[in-house]
């Protein structure tokens, strides 16, 4: 699958689980939901920040799009953090709404604007092994708790970092398209 679809059906998915978190209405049902949503949420943080943002610069260097992106990530992390730290609170059902319309601002402007000048710039066979490297590394992330990663990121963001500390692992070497 390529990356840009492999982030499409992840943010469908997640979208499903607002939905679903705002139409319940038990409140251990709409914890364990948001608890789904915050663990897709951060694996899929993880490898748009250390894999296919990476690529995207390589291929398109550190443009506007991807700037606004990297920060995005930022304020979306502080924003599930917040609605982690709230859960059981009376203010975890606003924390949660907040963290949803970022995200489909995100999203939106992801799919609509920063998609289309990626896949021209990555293209296909790069997106398809890009792909593959995503999808193993976020079943990866997704077996570990959340919790420790999106910390350490947000100690990062607050730091003033636009972009994670280099991982230990080399993303894949992309081809720019003709």
């Amino acid at each position: 699958m390529k990356a840009t679809d492999l982030l499409k059906q992840q943010h469908d998915e997640v979208a499903k689980l607002f939905e679903a978190i705002e139409a319940s209405d038990n409140d251990t049902e709409k914890r364990q939901l948001f608890l789904e949503v915050a663990s897709k949420l951060a694996a899929h943080d993880a490898i748009e920040r250390k894999i296919f943002y990476p690529a995207c610069e390589e291929a398109m260097g550190l443009n506007d799009l991807l700037g606004e992106a990297l920060v995005e990530h930022g304020v979306i992390e502080f924003s599930l953090y917040q609605g982690t730290e709230a859960v059981g609170k009376p203010d975890f059902e606003f924390k949660v709404k907040v963290l949803k319309e970022l995200v489909e601002h995100h999203v939106e402007e992801e799919e609509a604007e920063f998609f289309p000048k990626a896949k021209k710039a990555l293209g296909d066979d790069s997106l398809d092994l890009l792909g593959s490297e995503m999808e193993a590394a976020f079943q990866k992330e997704l077996e570990a708790d959340f919790r420790q990663p999106l910390y350490d990121n947000l100690r990062q963001v607050l730091a003033g970092a636009l972009k994670p500390a280099p991982s230990k692992t080399k993303p894949i070497k992309v081809r720019k398209s003709a």
